[in-house]
Parts: C-alpha cells; structure tokens; sequence
C-alpha cells in the first residue's frame, strides 16, 4: 500500500490518494484517476503501479516530462518519500513498510497528523 500526496507550494500536503494493486493515472483529462488543475500537465501525464515488487511511476508520453527528486523519469523506481514534479505540480510518495508478521507500519501522514493534533486540542 502506498499514498500519492498532492503538495502545496509551502510543501504541506493538500490532498492524498491511496495507491493499491490498480495502477493510477494522473493530468488534466477527464478520463484520469487524479484530475489536477494544471496546464503545465497533459491530459495523462504519468501513471504508477505495483510491479515485480516495487512501485514504478511512468511517464505517459507527456510534453513536459516527469520529474522524480530532480530527475527526469520516463519510468522509475519509487520509494519513500520521493517527490514527483509534472508540470507545475508537486507530489509526495509515502510507502507503507511491512513490520514483522506481515504488519503494516504507516508512514506519517501530515494530513491524519494535522485532524489528531484539533481532535486533541477540542477534546
């Protein structure tokens, strides 16, 4: 399991998708999982899946590129924390690790951590 997270320009997440067994894609167009509002994007502009073990993010022929930590990426290896530029938009990937017995150990999540932080606050 794994959550693709939209950035925003101060770096703080503003939206997250969870990324499971389907591979997601990402533009402008109607027919994408992740519709973002950004010319810079195509109307499908990068794709990432589950494959041989790892998640891969691959570029769908966009005109400006996928970026990952600062380098072009037709396609790529995704870990932890990588950030994804396509367009003017960034992205966070976050992957779960698996602890012992098959125990998933969720990454945290600045989104979760910012409702626990008001839910403590009002309580």
């Amino acid at each position: 399991m794994a959550t693709l997270c939209l950035l925003a320009e101060d770096g703080t997440t503003v939206r997250e998708w969870e990324i499971g067994d389907k591979p997601i894609t990402v533009g402008r167009g109607a027919s994408v999982d992740v519709k973002i509002d950004d010319d810079g994007l195509s109307r499908r502009h990068f794709m990432i899946g589950f494959e041989r073990g790892d998640f891969t993010v691959k570029d769908l022929s966009s005109r400006n590129g996928t970026w990952v930590d600062g380098y072009r990426a037709p396609e790529a290896n995704l870990s932890h924390k990588h950030t994804i530029l396509a367009g003017r938009t960034r992205f966070r990937f976050l992957k779960a690790v698996t602890g012992p017995y098959d125990t998933v150990i969720l990454p945290p999540c600045p989104v979760l951590a910012r409702e626990l932080a008001g839910f403590a606050d009002n309580g």
